[in-house]
């Protein structure tokens, strides 16, 4: 039999139509698919009812608490109650002997009678040295117009004199030249005298027009130097009034020897040792008040007097030419040292910080007469309740680490929950609640909201996500984020509401009726916003658009802006858009 060879040509032929039958009907179909654009379905945007919540988890606690705890050591006589027990209001709990806090009670309320004599002291010594201070403050403004009323008497008088001496010197100069005719008449030439008095009379002129102020003492060093020393008088003595009987002491005794014209700092520093030795001798200066023993004190004192160099800083005074405008500069200086530590101690400062010491006192020594008092009545039941915690016995000493008892009443509970950055703006005592346990719902109200918060900081970041997707509260699910505690009271219990459990709150924060809402399926969110795609009917195409959101439910977001009812938007966008424009196919799902 022959055999028949298949030509190659004839089998690639049919290949090639088909291949290029099926490019032509993918480009047909890829054109089509085109020109139809991508398929959506719509939602159509309407108004409906928002009622917001946020839902936590809490721990359920007694409505009412009441802790019994000895804040001191004490004597348990007698316990009349154990764990378990239910009391009635006013029913006694434990007795103790009181006796051991009277020495305490003793002891702080010496500490109380102190602190008030010392209150009143320095209100005392603050009105003393503000009648001081402003008596000072009216010597120096005396002082101070004397002193200017000798400088211009001074300068007065210098100029006075500069003008005597320059008309005498111009009379004397110019005499031979006026009043002497020559008895020569071709020989006699003019006196020497007469060509050099015309410019001694000039000069005297020019100098009687520039007159200079008399020497002045400048004693501002000497104020300075005073106010120093008393200052650091407060090293000796924390007693006002002794402070302020050194300071005069010691500020007049200087002042005194310097204005009898005594400038040896030792001689000076011996006149106030022996003033201050004196004073103290006779019960001038009170020795009790002193920090130091008075041979001490005196010895500091002298010291720091002599430290001071008197000489130099009073050197002017010595070579003044005006004695009564030294003296009143000294006097001014002096004057100016002591309104300052006047007007220290006038400040109210001291007095403030006496009255807080008061006020310590009396409050430490009101509590523990209290404590005294309700131990030897006994600890009382406050309300109807449920004894849940004994942690004393008839006979031992208590400690303030001691539980004591506790009493709770379980006929009402309390849910705490945390709220977040997110939730707590929204939350307000008052709102209504709802509680969920595995086997009860109850109804409850917002009772407490603290004022700080607790915790982390993540809290911010998983509330913002959770309101993203319409969850709330997620910070109080972790133990890192931050929350502000928040009491529920449930009023109305039963057996399946128990202390300790933990339970599910719903918070019903508003409620918004008739508003634009948007379902949350159909919103992308992103990190610049929120963003839904607008239908354009007449173009067949939608648009990424974004919106402000306000209330959240399950299921939708109330629409401040962005959109109004009646607009058609696409029911659940995809993730990969690619444009934020583009051509739809409107489908039913």
């Amino acid at each position: 039999m022959a055999t028949v060879k298949k030509s190659k040509t004839k089998i690639i032929v049919p290949i090639c139509i088909v291949l290029v039958i099926a490019i032509a009907a993918g480009a047909i179909f890829g054109v089509s698919k085109s020109n139809s654009g991508e398929e959506v379905s719509l939602y159509t945007i309407s108004t409906e009812d928002i009622y917001e919540s946020v839902s936590l988890t809490g721990d359920v606690s007694a409505g009412t608490v009441k802790e019994y705890k000895v804040a001191t050591v004490a004597t348990v006589k007698e316990v009349f109650v154990n764990v378990g027990d239910k009391v009635k209001k006013g029913d006694v709990l434990a007795t103790f002997n009181a006796e051991s806090l009277d020495g305490q009670i003793s002891e702080l309320s010496s500490s109380y009678n102190s602190a008030l004599k010392g209150y009143n002291e320095a209100v005392k010594t603050q009105k003393t040295a503000k009648a001081k201070a402003d008596a000072l403050a009216a010597q120096i403004a005396a002082t101070e117009k004397q002193i200017a009323k000798l400088t211009a008497n001074a300068l007065t008088t210098t100029t006075t004199k500069k003008k005597q001496t320059t008309t005498t010197t111009t009379q004397k100069a110019t005499a031979p030249s006026v009043t002497q005719p020559s008895t020569t008449t071709t020989t006699t030439t003019a006196s020497p005298t007469t060509t050099v008095a015309y410019p001694t009379s000039a000069i005297a002129m020019l100098v009687a027009d520039t007159p200079t102020l008399p020497s002045m003492p400048d004693l501002s060093a000497l104020s300075d130097a005073l106010a120093e020393l008393n200052k650091n008088l407060v090293q000796l003595t924390d007693d006002l009034n002794t402070l302020a009987t050194m300071t005069e002491i010691i500020s007049v005794t200087i002042t005194e020897a310097i204005a009898s014209g005594m400038f040896d700092s030792e001689v000076i520093a011996d006149r106030v040792a022996d003033a201050v030795y004196q004073a103290m001798r006779d019960g001038i200066i009170d020795s009790a008040n002193l920090l130091v023993e008075n041979d001490v004190a005196v010895n500091m004192i002298r010291t720091a007097v002599a430290s001071i160099d008197f000489s130099a800083i009073t050197s002017t005074v010595v070579n003044s030419n005006n004695v009564s405008l030294t003296a009143a500069q000294l006097q001014l200086a002096a004057l100016q040292a002591q309104y300052t530590i006047y007007s220290v101690q006038a400040d109210e400062t001291i007095v403030n910080a006496q009255k807080t010491a008061v006020d310590a006192s009396k409050k430490a020594l009101d509590a523990l007469r209290q404590q005294k008092k309700d131990m030897e009545e006994g600890w009382i039941a406050a309300f109807d309740g449920t004894i849940t915690a004994v942690d004393i016995a008839a006979g031992v000493q208590t400690t303030a680490l001691s539980t004591g008892i506790k009493l709770e009443n379980l006929d009402s509970m309390a849910v705490t929950v945390s709220l977040s950055e997110y939730d707590l703006h929204k939350v307000r005592v008052g709102m209504p609640a709802k509680i969920k346990t595995a086997y009860g719902s109850y109804d409850g109200e917002v009772a407490t909201i603290a004022p700080t918060a607790t915790g982390g900081s993540s809290s911010s970041i998983l509330d913002s996500v959770g309101s993203m997707a319409g969850i709330s509260g997620l910070s109080s699910l972790t133990d890192t984020g931050a929350g502000v505690d928040c009491t529920v009271t449930v009023p109305e219990t039963d057996e399946n509401i128990i202390v300790g459990f933990d339970a599910q709150v719903e918070i019903e924060t508003g409620e918004y009726l008739g508003v634009v809402v948007v379902p949350i399926e159909s919103i992308k969110l992103e990190k610049t916003g929120s963003y839904v795609y607008l239908y354009n009917e007449e173009e067949n195409t939608v648009t990424k658009t974004q919106i402000e959101t306000g209330a959240v439910s399950n299921t939708a977001y109330q629409v401040k802006s962005g959109l109004k009812a009646g607009d058609k938007i696409v029911a659940a966008p995809a993730a990969d858009y690619e444009e934020d424009t583009f051509s739809v196919k409107v489908v039913t799902k």
